[in-house]
């Protein structure tokens, strides 16, 4: 587990455009909530917040005019393209609470199935964990050297850091070893047929940064 410090300023105009701006001059809108305390609009540069989700770290401290608050990181949103930051949920915490987090599952190795051909497939990214706060692993690493055709990794089969305990049921599949059987040929698209569209989850957190600022602005 890693901890940062990062400096955020307080926002004084709330809103859809008031945002916009900030995003022009090269910030990014956030608020802190939690424990009780009053919730507080900020913002912080965008090179801090590209650095803080790059990092993996889930818990950081945030200097507010000289204050300095321990949160976990609880919402990202994105641009309709996934590239730009547009606005950052954080969660106040104590190092003695228990925190439900997301930690991303990265795999280590290269297993000798894949130079003849087979497919290491991951149908789990991410796992959900509970543990104390000042225990949040930055990243789950797992080896997966020695897998053969077949396969697979589960759950149960993870090494989590003490005090860490997974939400997820305990065979789900992490990790699977597939032979491959050929590409299968696929059809060009008929002529005047629409291209496909973006997914709609992403769109869906730009349009929720917005709706967001909108809700504050109401209050």
């Amino acid at each position: 587990m890693a901890e940062a410090l990062y400096r955020a300023e307080r926002r004084l105009e709330m809103g859809t455009l008031p945002a916009r701006r900030l995003r022009r001059q090269g910030k990014v809108p956030a608020v802190l909530y939690g424990h009780g305390e009053e919730v507080l609009p900020l913002a912080l540069s965008h090179d801090s917040a590209e650095e803080m989700v790059g990092s993996g770290h889930h818990l950081v401290t945030l200097e507010i005019e000289g204050k300095r608050e321990r949160a976990i990181i609880k919402e990202v949103q994105w641009d309709t393209w996934g590239r730009e930051i547009l606005h950052l949920d954080f969660s106040r915490v104590a190092m003695e609470d228990i925190v439900t987090v997301l930690v991303e599952i990265v795999p280590h190795g290269t297993p000798k199935a894949l130079l003849a051909g087979a497919v290491l497939e991951q149908p789990l990214r991410a796992l959900e964990v509970s543990c104390k706060a000042d225990r949040i692993p930055d990243s789950i690493r797992v080896e997966v050297g020695h897998l053969e055709v077949g396969q697979m990794i589960h759950v149960r089969d993870l090494s989590l850091p003490e005090g860490v305990t997974p939400r997820a049921r305990p065979d789900q599949i992490v990790f699977v070893m597939k032979e491959t059987r050929g590409e299968v040929p696929v059809a060009p698209p008929e002529e005047g047929a629409a291209a496909p569209s973006e997914p709609e989850v992403i769109g869906r957190q730009a349009k929720a940064a917005e709706e967001a600022e909108e809700g504050e602005e109401k209050k």
